[in-house]
Formats: C-alpha cells, structure tokens, sequence
C-alpha cells in the first residue's frame, strides 16, 4: 500500500496529523508513507521515523517564481507532478479543505482520495466528509474520522516530534554557556506566536505586561531563567517584554532554528505562550504548558491530548462571543479583543504555581505592582 498525505498549513496543524501517520505506519508496517507539506513545516516531518518520503510545496516560491518566468514557474510543478506520479500513490489523504490537490492527484492517477467536503470543495475527492469547519471537537477528531474510510482506528493520540542529535547537542552546550550552574527552573515565554495568521496575528496575543509580570513573578518566586522565544519578525515583541520586566531574562528571539527551538524547549520546567504552533511543539515534547486563548476555541485548537496535570488554558469563558473564530475566518471584533484583555496577570500565575506544584508560593500567587 502506498500512501500519500497532504497538509499544506502550518506548524500546530501538521503536529496534530503525528497520530495519523503513526495510526497508518501500525496499519501497513511495509507500506510506503509520503507527506506532502510546505517549506515551513519540512524539519517536523523529516525526523519522523513513520514517513518514507516528503514533497514539498512552497506557494510563496511558486510565486515567486511565476513573477520571474512563466517557464520556470511551470517547470516547478512539472517537477513536483513528477514525482507524485512516478511514486504511484494508491491512497491521498487530502487534509487541504480545498480542491486543487485532489483535482491534481486525480490527474496523476490517484484512484482512492479521502479528504474533506468543505464549501463544496471535495467535487474530486472519491471519498469525503462533508464539515463547515472545525467545531467543538478538537481537529485530531476530525483526522481520525478520516481514517475510519480505511477501516483504522486511531489509539495512540500524542503528538510526536523527534529531535535531531545535532540541534540536541547544540542546546545542551548553550545551556552551560549561558546559565549557570546548578541550572535553575527554567521557564520559557513565546509572546508572540501565530506567524501562520500573518497580519492577524497580533489579535490573538496576549499583552506584553501581562507576559513580563508573570515573568518577573517567577523569576522572584522560583529563582527561574525566563527565556524569551520568537521567530525574527518577533523580536521586537520579545525585545518590549524583556524591557517591561525587572528581573533580567534572555531573549532568544530570531537566534534558534526550529530544531535547536525544540530541543531547548524540550528542557524546560513550563512554556508559556499564546495559542500557536510554539504550544504544540511544548506539548510535543511533553513540556508542561501555560497557553492563553482569545478568538480561537481551545477545545479545537488547544493541547492535544489534554491533561490537566500539564497542561492549563486560560480563557474567558464568561464572555458569549468567544470562541469567534469560525470556519477559519477572524472576524473584526467590536469589543476590543476583551477575550485577551480583561485575562490578568494573576489568572496566569494561578494555573503556573499549580503546575509548578509549590504550596508555599500558592498561598500568596500575586503580582506586585
């Protein structure tokens, strides 16, 4: 059985196909597994012991690409095309919600292609679930609803990223470079986050105060190292965070690979962040997690599986209006993001001491000043 996976989106959304592609591998041990993913997204994949081979598809480079010649924009696909082809995949499972590689697939000679009905878009799957989006359940549900097409049941839920010996080598040496010895709790903060939502972004983070006094909190508390995490286009955003807080943290902003990310957030105490791709890549690697949900409904998008001795959310459930984020679209908010807003420092802290487990601290968890 050869078997192709598509999933074009982001961080968070290919962690949560990990139980997937682990339910297919139990299900056809000989069987070839490929992935069709962005660029992005191409370091989770390539460390998973379950897949045989990835395609990547970057649309920005396809543009590009298209902008500079016509020719060696079609020489791309032609190129991709080739390889989907010569590979002869039996089964695509079409995770994109649209209709282009099915349409593709079906060309090349896929006969079986499960995937999802959304808007009318699933015209060339030969297999489908009609949905509306993803709602109340969270989207590995929704994966592993798929998987019933092939009569498999998905038993092993948790989300899988492998390090890299390299990028672990390369956090442990940082680490005696740049903390002292005995190493103290070590607490990561990922304020920004959501780089997938592009110029939406910045309305599903939590605010910068918030994230420095809660910071600022442990550091005084628990004698931890904040470290402050974020792509390069956030180091403005880490850099404001670290100059709110009054104790000294260390901002690693736009200086990690994604690798060398995962592997020192796998040696953290907790990661406290917004909801985004940096939660699940904590989640992963079985990290204790604090993460704060505004529009986006957390029992869709939120750690997955949820355990409550490790993971906490903070959200304001007393608000009707929220979770607004519906059929992938964020609408414009005439309440001034009060999800995210009237969430307090203290709410944070609460759900960090008791993860942290310290009855002494608990007793008197509040933000001074």
């Amino acid at each position: 059985m050869r078997i192709l996976i598509v999933n074009p989106f982001g961080i968070g959304d290919v962690l949560f196909t990990t139980p997937l592609i682990r339910a297919l591998r139990l299900a056809f041990p000989n069987g070839t597994i490929g992935y069709l993913c962005n660029r992005r997204t191409e370091r989770i994949l390539k460390s998973n012991p379950h897949l045989n081979e990835l395609f990547i598809y970057e649309k920005d480079e396809l543009v590009r690409l298209w902008q500079h010649s016509f020719w060696k924009g079609l020489n791309l696909l032609w190129s991709l095309s080739r390889r989907l082809h010569a590979a002869r995949f039996d089964i695509v499972l079409d995770l994109s919600l649209g209709e282009r590689y099915s349409f593709l697939l079906a060309l090349l000679g896929v006969k079986r292609r499960v995937g999802f009905n959304y808007r009318k878009r699933g015209r060339f799957l030969s297999e489908f679930l009609t949905i509306d989006g993803y709602h109340d359940v969270h989207v590995v549900e929704y994966y592993r609803r798929l998987l019933r097409f092939l009569g498999i049941n998905l038993t092993e839920t948790s989300l899988e990223l492998n390090t890299d010996e390299s990028d672990e080598q390369w956090a442990q040496e940082w680490l005696q470079h740049h903390v002292s010895a005995p190493l103290p709790l070590l607490v990561g903060i990922v304020p920004a986050g959501g780089v997938s939502w592009g110029v939406d972004a910045p309305f599903r983070r939590w605010s910068f105060e918030g994230f420095a006094a809660v910071g600022d909190f442990l550091a005084k508390h628990y004698h931890s190292q904040v470290i402050l995490f974020g792509e390069a286009s956030d180091q403005k955003v880490c850099q404001t965070v670290a100059h709110l807080m009054r104790y000294p943290s260390i901002d690693l902003s736009g200086q990690t690979s994604l690798g060398q990310f995962v592997s020192l957030l796998a040696r953290l105490s907790l990661v406290i962040c917004n909801d985004g791709g940096p939660l699940h890549l904590a989640v992963s690697q079985r990290v204790k997690t604090v993460s704060i949900f505004g529009p986006v409904d957390p029992l869709v998008y939120g750690p997955y599986p949820y355990d409550n001795s490790r993971h906490r959310v903070i959200k304001q459930d007393e608000l009707r209006c929220r979770p607004c984020y519906h059929e992938f679209r964020l609408p414009p908010c005439p309440y001034e993001r009060a999800c995210l807003t009237h969430i307090e420092p203290d709410d944070v802290l609460e759900a960090c001491v008791e993860l942290l487990n310290d009855k002494e601290v608990t007793d008197h968890a509040h933000v001074e000043g």
